[in-house]
């Protein structure tokens, strides 16, 4: 629902704040006072053309500004939500600031104070006001306007219906993408799988296990390659270190005497006694050192390793880095790729699974969309009954009004486009309500449908409903206008004395001339001498009658 307008700098307005109520909010005022910019400024906020863009900003002023409040229903909050904007709030502001820069005019859209694109505000715009006008024949080129007409008239069953066609339809699209996406995977797996089986087999021959492997290998083949001269240094070594093998006194016994020497003298200073001890130390190091060494040298002995296998081994790693280009890490990582590598069977069966999947589904896609025509066809039928019926009230005794299901390719909605067809004549055939309706009947058509498919969780606007009407049809649009306006928030644009005295809420437009520069002001009527003089007004006013006449009209609605 609309709460509150303020326009700045627009056109004429030098600036309006008008604060909206449920109900029929009414604006009235001479002819050229400047009602229509109401509908207008809600039309350009929405990025609306209705306002030429060079008549946009008010004579003298660089800048204008059009702010409105929208309470937020059901429909605006999912739509929101499915564009990732969460709001807190229970209520929206929309703003659109233009500027002029040099010949240009530049305008920025916001959404509580967050910059949004015009497309967006569009959408969002279907939702919170809905615009009916002479003008507006052209909106019956939309299908989405067309099928939500239709759709909003169904029951609760089309709703369902509706959404799981469209999660249907992604769904299908879905397992489209999936199965080009591995057709595509299979040819190119097919026109390298020779190649790649051909790879892993080698790279399963090598018998890759540690990346570390060449290093590992270079190392034994420098220690085999040089085993004679280790065992030589390293028996000497050992010979210097101990007696076994020799006649002539070793490291360790000459330490071990050196000890026992020490020990004689120790009563007389025991200084020496530290000396002792790290000849003590340094003769279990030695000791250490020598069974390191006889563990090294019985180890060499034990070992299988061959220094023409190890050669042939680092010979055949070091080529399969040179013939790939690629280091040995690279080469594990590549075999286990490979590992994975699917059959080509494999990749017939998973597409052939996923095949059968689609074809399941889109069977199921296809009985849903054929059921949701019939449905809608079943709503057409009781929109153009209700609807013709409605218009036959307002003095169109011939129209008939036709609502025409085409078969189309699926979408995301379901299969089908609508046509509105119309005649208000009985010898003039039903063809598009875009190429055919005149203004008059196209306001009394909107108001028939509306009547049927009010919604009453966004605003309509009615710009002159009543125009060129009279007598039944008259009483007809206005007891029309004011049901709507119970269930929905209507404001509505209005000449005729009538519609205005059922106004719950009654604004006055009027034109201003002050130093040479046009404005328009608004006021909201508050007591029952300004109605009744407004509605003298437009009455013709000037005389008593006039005066009577209003009261008279004033205490029957209040009857």
């Amino acid at each position: 629902m609309l709460k509150r307008l303020k326009v700045e700098n627009l056109a004429l307005i030098e600036i309006i704040e008008i604060n909206f109520e449920k109900g029929l909010n009414v604006f009235t005022g001479e002819s050229g006072s400047g009602k229509s910019l109401i509908l207008d400024s809600l039309n350009t906020l929405f990025g609306g053309t209705n306002i030429a863009l060079n008549h946009l900003i008010r004579p003298g002023e660089t800048e204008c500004l059009i702010e409105a409040i929208f309470e937020v229903s059901t429909h605006v909050r999912n739509f929101l939500f499915e564009n990732d904007i969460n709001i807190i709030d229970n209520q929206l502001i929309i703003q659109r600031n233009s500027l002029k820069k040099g010949s240009r005019i530049i305008s920025k859209y916001k959404l509580n104070n967050k910059s949004v694109k015009k497309n967006f505000l569009q959408k969002l715009g279907y939702f919170l006001i809905d615009f009916s006008g002479q003008n507006d024949k052209y909106l019956f080129n939309s299908q989405d306007y067309l099928r939500h007409i239709v759709d909003d008239f169904g029951s609760q069953e089309l709703e369902e219906l509706n959404i799981q066609i469209k999660q249907t339809f992604f769904k299908l699209k879905k397992y489209r993408q999936e199965i080009s996406s591995k057709l595509l995977e299979m040819k190119k797996n097919k026109d390298n799988y020779s190649s790649n089986i051909n790879l892993l087999n080698i790279l399963e021959d090598a018998e890759l296990a540690d990346q570390d492997e060449i290093k590992i290998l270079k190392s034994k083949q420098l220690k085999l390659s040089h085993n004679y001269e280790l065992k030589s240094v390293l028996n000497a070594v050992l010979s210097n270190l101990t007696d076994f093998d020799s006649g002539d006194k070793s490291a360790s016994s000459l330490i071990y005497d050196s000890i026992k020497q020490l020990n004689k003298i120790i009563k007389y200073d025991e200084i020496i006694n530290n000396f002792s001890d790290k000849l003590i130390s340094l003769q279990s190091e030695i000791e250490n050192v020598i069974h390191l060494i006889i563990q090294y040298l019985e180890n060499s002995e034990k070992t299988e390793d061959k220094l023409e296998n190890v050669q042939a081994r680092l010979y055949k790693l070091q080529n399969l880095e040179k013939s790939f280009s690629l280091n040995l890490d690279k080469l594990i990582d590549k075999r286990n790729e490979l590992r994975k590598l699917q059959s080509l069977a494999d990749n017939h069966e998973e597409i052939k699974n996923l095949q059968s999947d689609y074809t399941s589904l889109n069977n199921i896609f296809i009985k849903n969309l054929e059921q949701q025509t019939a449905i809608r066809k079943r709503i057409a039928f009781r929109l153009e009954k209700s609807v013709t019926n409605t218009l036959i009230e307002l003095g169109l005794v011939n129209a008939k009004f036709l609502i025409e299901l085409i078969k189309c390719e699926p979408d995301s909605t379901g299969a089908n486009l609508f046509q509105f067809l119309f005649s208000a004549n009985p010898d003039q055939k039903p063809a598009l309500i875009s190429d055919i309706i005149s203004g008059g009947e196209m306001s009394r058509f909107f108001l028939a449908l509306k009547f049927h498919i009010a919604d009453e969780q966004s605003s309509l606007f009615f710009d002159e409903i009543d125009n060129g009407l009279s007598g039944k049809s008259l009483l007809s649009t206005i007891n029309l206008v004011k049901k709507i306006s119970a269930k929905q928030q209507t404001l509505c644009i209005t000449h005729h004395p009538l519609l205005a005295a059922y106004a719950d809420v009654h604004y006055k437009v009027k034109k201003n001339i002050i130093n040479g520069y046009t404005t328009t002001s608004l006021v909201r009527l508050v007591t029952n001498k300004q109605k009744q003089n407004e509605l003298a007004e437009l009455i013709g006013g000037g005389f008593e009658e006039a005066n009577s006449y209003a009261l008279t009209l004033m205490n029957k609605v209040a009857a």
